[in-house]
């Protein structure tokens, strides 16, 4: 029969409870650390305290020793267990994974076969001409359990809404090319719609500005008509001073004739020896 049975031991031959001294233990642990409860170790008594300690690790040391080789001793028999019928379950997993691999082969050729149809289903429809079949792909439309009419009926329900839409968004007041062309990528009327209301801020702005900049410019020339032409620079020419010939004498030392003749350099006055 392929069933696993259990010969050896039989149910209630499993181990139910392990009985041990657990209340008699833990009365003598709880006696026992009465005699450490408060104690106080100095620099003095610091080595007492490790052998204290010691002792302490040692005890409980030997309950958790106890403890795991009674583990180890329940845990052998379901450890080989676990083993062989691991190994049972491979053989059996062995030829699940080989059928899997065939339907799985065969479901693909099922979902091409079926992507093909629901092309020629799109391209029948009638969609608008911006519209791929990519941009409304459900990837659901390819499982078993989807019929190709309910694949209809969801394909006409978006070409519909993509028609309400764009009659939408050709009624804009402003930029609604602009939008239509964001809508082409996309099939998104909130989005293509704040695309179009964010150019028709940009221009309204813009034409703010140029506006702003004309009426400046039309101050600027009114205040420029109102001012009094500055009146024309008169060139003044320095006419050359007259000059004669004087003769004179002087009685000068030779520093003062130097000085003298420095004046007369300097103004630019000619002289000449008596």
């Amino acid at each position: 029969m392929l069933e696993l049975r259990i010969i050896s031991p039989q149910e209630n031959g499993f181990v139910q409870e392990i009985k041990w001294n657990n209340e008699e233990l833990k009365t003598a642990i709880v006696k026992k650390m009465e005699d450490y409860k408060g104690l106080v170790f100095t620099e003095e008594t610091i080595a007492d305290g490790k052998k204290d300690r010691a002792d302490l690790n040692k005890l409980r040391g030997a309950i958790d020793n106890e403890r795991k080789r009674i583990k180890k001793m329940c845990m052998e028999p379901y450890n080989k267990f676990e083993k062989e019928v691991k190994e049972v379950l491979g053989l059996v997993d062995e030829q699940i994974s080989a059928i899997d691999v065939q339907i799985k082969e065969v479901e693909q050729i099922k979902r091409e076969e079926k992507r093909k149809t629901v092309q020629e289903l799109f391209e029948s429809i009638g969609f608008q001409k911006f519209v791929t079949l990519e941009m409304i792909w459900d990837e659901k439309w390819l499982n078993a359990s989807v019929s190709l009419s309910k694949v209809e009926n969801q394909m006409k329900e978006t070409m519909y809404r993509i028609g309400e839409d764009v009659g939408t968004i050709s009624g804009l007041p402003e930029f609604s090319f602009e939008a239509m062309e964001v809508y082409k990528k996309t099939l998104n009327l909130s989005q293509a719609i704040q695309k179009g209301q964010e150019l028709a801020d940009i221009q309204k702005r813009k034409e703010e500005a140029e506006s702003l900049k004309k009426e400046q410019e039309v101050v600027q020339t009114s205040v420029a008509a109102d001012q009094p032409a500055p009146a024309e620079a008169t060139a003044v020419v320095e006419e050359e001073p007259q000059r004669d010939w004087i003769g004179f004498r002087a009685y000068l030392s030779r520093e003062d004739a130097l000085a003298l003749k420095k004046f007369f350099e300097d103004r630019q006055i000619k002289f000449e020896a008596i």
